[in-house]
């Protein structure tokens, strides 16, 4: 019974968040994004006659734009939406009269708002791979190239897991979405810019670990230091998730 009452709260709020053509037709528009610069990529190569990126390397290159710029702020849209934006729009009150608890529907929310991401990254690497064929570039080694980029896109989704646990924490500050979106933004442009000053302070924020993909795929990094990202981020998921669900099962609507 709770398994069920689980399934039908994720897929009501699926609905509800396709249901947003903002959360639809935003994506569709980004994802336009490495067409674009994989024509103008290639026709740069051939007006200088050298290859500066290769088709392999392309979706690499993408992955890097995505998760420190589209995907974060796709992420804060959405948990604005889902979280703060049914409190404003009185819509929230509706769904915990119905026979499932509260603890079910945030865990409904934060579940469709990961999957989200997740659906974005495997756009993206499809995208990418696709666009990265307009490269006039050599595709030698190009089945090793795609093996890298679904690891890569693969591990990426992990600190947007953290984010949006984080994302999702600071909604519940919030009555209105453009309120919590707003905030959201401002945080994380301070934080990356605190990154290029104090390194070692916003590496205890998951806004660092955007690019943590790269950790996995250089074979120079330690054994021992992914381990410790890895159990900082989960430690920041756990956290996020408890803070925030007790912030919204107290909540008064």
């Amino acid at each position: 019974m709770y398994m069920f009452s689980y399934k039908v709260g994720v897929r009501n709020e699926l609905s509800k968040l396709i249901a947003r053509r903002k959360m639809i037709i935003l994506p569709g528009i980004l994802l336009l994004f490495p067409v674009a610069a994989a024509i103008l990529l290639s026709q740069l190569q051939t007006g200088i006659g050298i290859a500066a990126i290769s088709t392999g390397d392309f979706p690499q290159l993408m992955l890097g734009i995505f998760t420190n710029f589209f995907l974060p702020l796709l992420i804060f849209m959405a948990a604005a939406d889902l979280f703060a934006g049914e409190v404003q729009d009185r819509t929230l009150k509706l769904t915990l009269t119905r026979p499932i608890s509260r603890f079910q529907v945030f865990a409904s929310k934060f579940t469709v708002l990961v999957l989200y991401a997740l659906a974005i990254l495997a756009a993206t690497l499809v995208v990418s791979l696709l666009a990265g064929l307009a490269l006039q570039a050599r595709a030698s080694g190009i089945g090793e190239a795609v093996m890298k980029a679904f690891v890569s896109y693969g591990i990426a989704w992990v600190p947007m897991v953290a984010l949006a646990a984080a994302a999702a924490l600071l909604a519940q500050f919030f009555r209105s979405a453009s309120g919590a979106l707003a905030i959201a933004i401002i945080l994380y442009m301070a934080f990356k810019g605190l990154g290029l000053f104090y390194p070692q302070i916003t590496a205890y924020s998951p806004t660092f670990y955007t690019d943590w993909h790269e950790l996995w795929i250089n074979s120079a990094v330690s054994a021992g230091r992914l381990f410790n990202a890895s159990s900082y981020l989960l430690a920041c998921c756990i956290l996020c998730f408890t803070a925030a669900f007790a912030m919204f099962d107290k909540r008064q609507l």
